[in-house]
């Protein structure tokens, strides 16, 4: 059955809510989200038809544009699921080339930008089905700000209408600018990771449906369900640390990435209230966002978790 069209801002706001999912950064674990959106969809069919806008960084960014693709879920977690291993892929040589990341990335971004132009090819993101905001961060503004300062920031991709829309920006290369991980790939047409800004963009999305530029949503309607890419438990025993660079700098890279998702999750739950619903599993350990091989151990942590709250939240708000 062809689904009606969806209805627009103006119309939504007469009769029922603002629907976003947010999609958080993480590499591999990238994974988790893709079988937890494919199982929300089994429980909850209305889920895709009732979305209005999708929001994602990095690995969640190459989700959040497929799904605004149109593309099912089950296609989306095979990219995953099958397509990890050719993203990450590396060599001796590559690694002896690049001094083991001290004087290079650690993969190229080839591999990765075929399977996009595979799923995608010269689609635009006026093109999508969906509103998407995909977190990215320009590395140079190259002195174009209204205070003349040239200086590094983040940037929103979307495709809403307007003057500062990007509805001509070609979805490849929004996805690999947000997927373009600081030590893992090379940057890409000046961007890198978006996770660097906003690793959870929960925020981002509230922000850009508050916007009056954008959708100017009164913020009664709108409903927000986050995913996470897995919480693993890190902590720092004691009380009295006397540490220098050398002792911070291993955990101070994981709190400057987790410590925001945390954050951003506090303030969308406190202005939100019952209308925002995270769900994030917990990881046993810790998973390198590279490690694909342990991509299986992923898929049935995510089958595992139980959706019955997430379901429920569904079918009271989603509507």
């Amino acid at each position: 059955m062809v689904e009606e069209p969806r209805p627009t801002v103006e119309t939504i706001k007469t009769y029922r809510s603002f629907n976003i999912l947010s999609l958080d950064g993480g590499g591999v674990r990238g994974a988790i989200e893709a079988v937890l959106v494919d199982r929300i969809e089994n429980e909850f069919p209305k889920f895709m038809q009732n979305l209005d806008l999708v929001t994602g960084v990095s690995t969640g960014a190459i989700q959040a544009l497929g799904i605004a693709a149109n593309k099912k879920p089950p296609v989306i977690r095979e990219l995953f699921e099958q397509g990890a291993k050719f993203i990450f892929a590396d060599s001796f040589l590559d690694d002896f080339r690049d001094v083991w990341k001290l004087g290079g990335a650690d993969y190229s971004n080839k591999n990765m930008r075929k399977l996009l132009e595979m799923q995608f090819g010269d689609m635009k993101l006026r093109d999508l089905d969906k509103r998407v905001a995909i977190v990215t961060f320009d590395l140079d503004n190259e002195d174009k700000s209204t205070n003349g300062i040239r200086t590094w920031k983040p940037k929103i991709f979307h495709n809403f209408p307007g003057p500062d829309s990007d509805a001509d920006a070609r979805v490849v290369d929004v996805a690999l600018r947000s997927a373009a991980a600081p030590t893992f790939f090379p940057t890409y047409q000046g961007y890198c990771d978006g996770g660097v800004a906003a690793n959870n963009p929960s925020m981002v999305a509230l922000a850009m449906a508050l916007d009056p530029r954008t959708v100017d949503m009164p913020l009664e309607q709108i409903k927000l369900l986050s995913l996470g890419a897995g919480k693993a438990g890190r902590y720092i025993k004691g009380n009295n640390h006397d540490w220098g660079a050398i002792q911070w700098a291993p955990k101070l890279l994981y709190m400057m990435l987790e410590g925001p998702v945390e954050m951003a999750n506090f303030q969308a739950q406190l202005i939100l209230k019952d209308r925002f619903h995270r769900l994030n599993p917990k990881i046993r350990e810790s998973f390198s966002m590279d490690n694909w091989k342990r991509i299986p151990e992923l898929i049935d942590l995510a089958e595992e978790q139980n959706l019955v709250p997430t379901v429920k939240w569904l079918e009271e708000y989603w509507v």
